[in-house]
């Protein structure tokens, strides 16, 4: 009896013993399933990029400033040209210098934006002038429109949206591409907010991102960190579209034709128009052809004198 009792005792702790093992196991292998899915969101940052851009895409990208100095055209009055973030650009004439001097920008068929809202992309060629010998021309193959009028900080970048949602934070949803550089890599969301731009602008903006070029953004990294890992945010000072496509995104509405009645003014009455318009009183013989002309809002929507055969032929023999 006491060998069966010790037999029984013995089966009872196999068993005690076993279920340990057995949760031990379980609960180490959950551990590893959480810490595994932490590690896998953070290291989405080290993964190769779906959406990649190559250098190609993101290189010889200028900023620009009008040559304000008093002296000749075209030695003077002109541009002066910048890569952004890097510390030094290659002029026209070999030599590498923080900013370029050129003669003129060659627009190249892209979009003209004024100097202190673009950024462009292009090459610096030489040019020849019989008087002043080589100068350079910056020949435009991408111009790019800020937000505003506001200033720029940080360094810039090429951003996108990768399409990803995530349950956890942070997130990885956009890619960003530093230009004129190779570096690139996956960031947890792009905020436009600090341009402070217009609410139509950031709807363009918002759309672009989505697209193949996404936008320009000029900012700093902000650290986050949550459940899902360590990431950065990009916080833009500035951003850029690509010229043109705000406008024909958003046209602006054309102006409606004024309902102000049209009348005759002048010192002569030589005049139609819907306000008083100052002229002098030197008098002239067509004047007296506009006496029996009509004035009339024309179909461009401008008050005008209705041209008629009568009144071309008086006009003519005057």
């Amino acid at each position: 009896m006491k060998f069966r009792a010790k037999g029984i005792q013995v089966f009872f702790g196999l068993i005690i013993l076993l279920s340990a093992v057995i949760t031990g196991i379980t609960a180490q292998k959950s551990t590893e399933l959480v810490a595994s899915s932490v590690t896998s969101s953070a290291d989405l940052s080290k993964e190769s990029v779906n959406l990649s851009l190559s250098s190609a895409d993101n290189s010889t990208f200028y900023t620009i400033r009008p040559d304000m100095r008093r002296c000749m055209s075209p030695v003077c009055g002109g541009f002066f040209v910048k890569r952004v973030n890097l510390a030094k650009t290659r002029c026209a004439n070999g030599g590498m210098a923080e900013e370029c001097y050129v003669a003129e920008i060659d627009w190249n068929g892209q979009p003209q934006v004024e100097a202190g809202r673009a950024l462009l992309r292009g090459t610096i060629v030489v040019t020849s002038d019989k008087r002043f010998g080589k100068l350079g021309t910056l020949r435009v193959t991408e111009s790019w429109q800020s937000a505003n009028q506001s200033k720029p900080n940080g360094d810039f970048f090429r951003a996108r949206d990768r399409g990803l949602r995530c349950i956890t934070f942070p997130c990885l949803t956009h890619l960003e591409a530093k230009l004129n550089s190779n570096a690139s890599q996956n960031i947890a969301g792009v905020d436009i907010s600090g341009a402070h731009a217009s609410d139509d602008i950031v709807s363009d903006a918002h759309t672009a991102l989505t697209g193949r070029e996404g936008i320009m953004v000029a900012g700093s990294h902000e650290r986050v960190i949550g459940p899902g890992g360590r990431s950065v945010t990009l916080k833009a000072s500035q951003f850029y579209l690509r010229a043109g496509a705000a406008q024909a995104s958003n046209p602006k509405p054309k102006p409606r034709p004024s309902t102000k009645p049209c009348f005759r003014t002048g010192c002569s009455s030589q005049v139609c128009a819907d306000h008083n318009v100052i002229t002098t009183c030197i008098y002239r013989d067509e004047y007296a052809c506009y006496r029996k002309a009509t004035c009339e809002r024309q179909p461009d929507g401008n008050c005008g004198f209705t041209p008629t055969p009568q009144l071309a032929a008086c006009l003519k023999g005057q």
